[in-house]
């Protein structure tokens, strides 16, 4: 049989090629010893030349020379959102492409919960108290009996529910279907996301872009939400319309808002350019599109990636195929 050749291209931003190589040298060691599996690292997604006969990838970047790759068979994407491969990927119509479907679910849950709680607990304005050397007793809010609206009950909204009911929230989301869904009170099918949007004391946005959420939170929904209520995003940034996300802020129509994701495609997933005015706006918590890098990441879909090698190289069909690329069978 001849070598696979398998390239790992993650930039240093998103995580660590070496880490992602140890998974595959623990799974394959007899393998990779060998030559049956060669492989080869990249931290940008402008590769060199002698990369092109490369047979299997996984990323976490787009790769602008994908097309000219006439060996390759197939990609996994080292990420559970996949809209920017659909609009930007450049994949040949035969080659398949797979992810790890909520992946990142259990660190973006945490992550929201430490947004929640920060902005009930005012622990921004506190470690800016600390800085500053002064000595206030801010007064703040408790998750207690409040109201969380999840926009989206997958695999990241069931994740924080979970979590939340630790606090006895009441919870409420959407889902495309009626479901029932451990540790949430009511669910309501995606077309009433105005009556969740209406009761929520913190509104999480856990859904994927699709042409239906698309600027889902625009003036007239912000302007459905209580004034004392909090906005949380670590989906798209494009679920949320910037300007009516700045009216909601500095107009006071909602008490604040935690987003860790972007309009700016460049560079992808997201990014905010350091002069952005949205940087000035009032009771806003920015962070840099984080929330589900931990280090359990690169074991998380390492192992994934690892597993659909496994049966590539034994001629069964890659599982976590995403919808509108190849069909996946070696």
């Amino acid at each position: 049989m001849d070598p696979v050749n398998v390239l790992l291209v993650v930039p240093h931003e998103v995580g660590s090629t070496d880490r992602y190589e140890e998974v595959l040298q623990r799974r394959f060691p007899t393998e990779i010893a060998g030559g049956a599996i060669r492989i080869r690292k990249s931290v940008s997604g402008d590769l060199p030349d002698e990369f092109l006969d490369t047979h299997i990838i996984g990323t976490g970047t787009l790769i602008p020379r994908i097309p000219e790759m006439k060996d390759l068979k197939w990609i996994m994407s080292f990420s559970s959102g996949v809209d920017h491969w659909h609009k930007f990927g450049k994949v040949p119509a035969h080659v398949p492409l797979v992810n790890l479907p909520g992946g990142s679910a259990v660190p973006v849950a945490e992550f929201i919960l430490g947004l929640m709680l920060t902005l009930a607990k005012k622990y921004n304005r506190l470690w800016d108290e600390q800085r500053e050397r002064r000595y206030t007793r801010i007064y703040g809010d408790e998750l207690y009996g409040k109201t969380l609206g999840l926009v989206g009950l997958g695999g990241i909204g069931r994740e924080v529910a979970k979590r939340a009911k630790g606090f006895d929230m009441r919870i409420i989301g959407t889902a495309t279907r009626k479901v029932e869904v451990p540790g949430v009170d009511e669910v309501y099918l995606a077309g009433r996301v105005e009556d969740v949007i209406r009761q929520s004391d913190f509104l999480v946005l856990a859904c994927p872009e699709t042409a239906d959420t698309l600027g889902l939170m625009n003036e007239a929904r912000f302007r459905l939400m209580k004034k004392t209520a909090y906005l949380i995003n670590c989906a798209r940034g494009s679920l949320v319309v910037r300007e009516a996300l700045l009216r909601a802020l500095n107009e006071g129509w909602i008490a604040g808002a935690a987003q860790d994701t972007w309009w700016t495609k460049d560079p992808v997933p997201s990014y905010l350019p350091p002069g952005d005015e949205i940087r000035n706006a009032a009771n806003l918590i920015i962070t840099p599109h984080i929330s589900g890098f931990t280090r359990m990441y690169e074991q998380r879909f390492g192992n994934a990636f690892a597993d659909n090698i496994a049966r590539y190289l034994h001629g069964e069909p890659l599982i976590n195929l995403v919808s509108g690329f190849g069909t996946g069978r070696a």
